[in-house]
């Protein structure tokens, strides 16, 4: 027996998430499109073939990965969601990485410019997160968990089936699920705030001045937002605990040996 079409049980789960958490989802709306506000305002500015075309190319490809994140976010897919968040979050490290060391800009870049030679390998993010300091080692955590759910092992598994004593029935298609969108908010907020300091600092190497207008505006976004993020905060640690994703090692790419 035919089910619906895929394209109407997303649609319902799109409808259940908007009603039901309509307010967390426009803050994470605003800093997406802020995000593309921020970077129109580089459009069509000379650029330098070097640290700052890649701040350009690292910065879209983030902006993507959070729009489309957000998209399966609403429409019931968590997994997906959160994969693709942490995309997001290894472009924001391999820019700031960048930015510490500009000499290295090429390494990404060999690929790309013809006029680039072959230069080596990128560090893997284990070293990348150790080089940020602080600000990695915050974010080496948030990657061990969004990593755990990305790859296909088991604390990422449970999020694609529900079951009781009776049935389990797999999510063929989106599925929605309070708890799980709220979640896939929680990361996809954080790490959209953190793209704001990186196209700011990118307005300052390119156009001489971060935009003060848009910078403000960011501001007020970030504390908005950091209200949800401060107030779901301890139960979301708590729930990713309880599934695992704190107190076990995860599958990280420190494991699989790959390059950033």
């Amino acid at each position: 027996m035919a089910g619906p079409p895929i394209d109407a049980t997303d649609e319902k789960a799109r409808r259940a998430s908007l009603l039901a958490m309509p307010t967390e989802i426009a803050i994470l709306d605003d800093l997406i499109v802020h995000i593309n506000h921020g970077l129109a305002k580089l459009s069509g500015c000379r650029n330098d073939r070097g640290l700052n075309f890649l701040g350009m190319l690292l910065l879209n490809r983030a902006f993507c990965s959070l729009w489309r994140a957000r998209e399966d976010a609403v429409c019931g897919y968590p997994v997906q969601s959160l994969t693709l968040c942490r995309a997001a979050l290894e472009d924001w490290g391999t820019l700031l990485y960048a930015e510490r060391h500009p000499d290295t800009a090429n390494i990404w870049l060999q690929d790309v410019l013809a006029e680039v030679q072959p230069c080596g390998r990128p560090p893997k993010f284990v070293d990348i997160w150790k080089d940020l300091d602080d600000l990695g080692q915050k974010a080496d955590q948030t990657y061990g968990i969004l990593s755990s759910i990305a790859h296909p092992r088991s604390p990422g598994l449970p999020w694609l089936y529900d079951w009781d004593r009776d049935r389990v029935q797999f999510h063929t298609g989106g599925c929605f699920d309070q708890r799980n969108l709220e979640v896939c908010l929680y990361f996809l907020i954080i790490v959209g705030q953190m793209m704001l300091e990186r196209i700011a600092q990118l307005q300052l190497r390119v156009i001489g001045d971060a935009v003060s207008k848009w910078v403000k505006r960011g501001n007020e976004m970030s504390d908005t937002a950091r209200i949800f993020v401060d107030r779901i905060h301890g139960e979301t640690l708590q729930r990713l605990e309880a599934a695992g994703l704190l107190t076990s090692a995860g599958v990280s790419d420190r494991e699989q040996g790959a390059p950033a």
